[in-house]
Protein backbone atom coordinates (compact mmCIF):
# COMPACT_ATOMS: atom_id res chain seq x y z
CA UNK A 1 0.00 0.00 0.00
CA UNK A 2 1.42 3.41 -0.98
CA UNK A 3 1.93 5.97 1.76
CA UNK A 4 0.13 9.33 1.39
CA UNK A 5 2.54 12.24 0.96
CA UNK A 6 1.51 15.81 1.67
CA UNK A 7 2.65 18.25 -0.96
CA UNK A 8 3.03 21.91 -0.06
CA UNK A 9 2.08 24.51 -2.67
CA UNK A 10 5.02 26.00 -4.52
CA UNK A 11 6.22 29.37 -3.19
CA UNK A 12 4.96 31.09 -6.33
CA UNK A 13 1.41 29.90 -5.59
CA UNK A 14 1.35 30.87 -1.92
CA UNK A 15 -0.37 34.11 -1.06
CA UNK A 16 1.24 36.24 1.59
CA UNK A 17 -1.49 38.14 3.35
CA UNK A 18 -0.67 40.40 6.28
CA UNK A 19 -1.61 38.89 9.63
CA UNK A 20 -5.09 40.03 10.56
CA UNK A 21 -6.20 41.05 13.99
CA UNK A 22 -9.58 40.01 15.36
CA UNK A 23 -10.48 43.66 15.93
CA UNK A 24 -10.12 47.20 14.56
CA UNK A 25 -9.59 50.35 16.58
CA UNK A 26 -11.50 53.60 16.01
CA UNK A 27 -10.40 56.84 17.65
CA UNK A 28 -13.36 58.94 18.79
CA UNK A 29 -12.49 62.55 18.05
CA UNK A 30 -15.09 63.88 20.50
CA UNK A 31 -14.02 61.96 23.60
CA UNK A 32 -10.44 61.15 22.61
CA UNK A 33 -11.02 57.50 23.49
CA UNK A 34 -10.15 54.55 21.28
CA UNK A 35 -12.87 51.95 20.83
CA UNK A 36 -12.29 48.39 19.63
CA UNK A 37 -14.69 46.54 17.37
CA UNK A 38 -14.69 42.96 16.12
CA UNK A 39 -13.40 42.49 12.60
CA UNK A 40 -16.35 42.61 10.22
CA UNK A 41 -18.31 45.24 12.16
CA UNK A 42 -20.34 47.63 10.03
CA UNK A 43 -19.37 51.30 10.32
CA UNK A 44 -22.94 52.43 11.08
CA UNK A 45 -23.16 50.05 14.04
CA UNK A 46 -19.80 51.30 15.35
CA UNK A 47 -20.93 54.94 15.05
CA UNK A 48 -24.13 54.11 16.98
CA UNK A 49 -22.18 52.49 19.82
CA UNK A 50 -19.62 55.32 19.93
CA UNK A 51 -22.36 57.98 20.02
CA UNK A 52 -24.20 56.08 22.75
CA UNK A 53 -21.19 56.37 25.06
CA UNK A 54 -20.65 60.11 24.59
CA UNK A 55 -21.46 62.69 27.24
CA UNK A 56 -24.19 65.18 26.34
CA UNK A 57 -21.59 67.92 25.91
CA UNK A 58 -19.57 65.97 23.30
CA UNK A 59 -20.28 66.15 19.58
CA UNK A 60 -21.73 63.04 17.96
CA UNK A 61 -19.89 61.17 15.23
CA UNK A 62 -21.24 61.51 11.71
CA UNK A 63 -19.25 58.66 10.15
CA UNK A 64 -15.86 56.91 10.29
CA UNK A 65 -12.94 57.48 7.97
CA UNK A 66 -9.45 56.11 7.51
CA UNK A 67 -6.67 58.70 7.48
CA UNK A 68 -2.96 58.65 6.73
CA UNK A 69 -0.62 61.62 6.57
CA UNK A 70 -0.09 62.65 2.94
CA UNK A 71 -2.99 60.54 1.63
CA UNK A 72 -6.60 61.33 0.83
CA UNK A 73 -8.94 60.03 3.54
CA UNK A 74 -11.22 57.04 2.92
CA UNK A 75 -14.79 57.53 4.15
CA UNK A 76 -16.89 54.60 5.38
CA UNK A 77 -20.59 54.47 4.63
CA UNK A 78 -23.00 53.01 7.19
CA UNK A 79 -22.87 49.52 5.65
CA UNK A 80 -19.10 49.52 5.08
CA UNK A 81 -17.11 46.89 6.93
CA UNK A 82 -14.40 48.38 9.14
CA UNK A 83 -10.95 47.16 8.09
CA UNK A 84 -7.35 47.93 8.87
CA UNK A 85 -5.92 49.62 5.76
CA UNK A 86 -2.33 48.91 6.75
CA UNK A 87 0.75 50.67 8.00
CA UNK A 88 0.16 54.31 8.94
CA UNK A 89 -3.61 54.28 8.42
CA UNK A 90 -5.85 55.13 11.37
CA UNK A 91 -9.63 54.97 11.74
CA UNK A 92 -11.38 57.86 13.44
CA UNK A 93 -14.78 59.43 13.71
CA UNK A 94 -15.76 62.53 11.79
CA UNK A 95 -17.65 65.22 13.69
CA UNK A 96 -19.37 68.33 12.36
CA UNK A 97 -16.53 70.66 13.40
CA UNK A 98 -14.00 68.77 11.23
CA UNK A 99 -13.97 71.47 8.54
CA UNK A 100 -10.32 72.16 9.42
CA UNK A 101 -8.30 68.98 9.90
CA UNK A 102 -4.98 68.47 11.58
CA UNK A 103 -3.37 65.05 11.27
Amino acid sequence: MAEAVEVEPSPSRQTHLPPSTPYVEVNCRSSGQTRRFAAGTEAGFAVSLINGKLKRTEQVALHIEAVKYGEESIASGPNSILVNFGNGWKLHTVISSDSTRYY
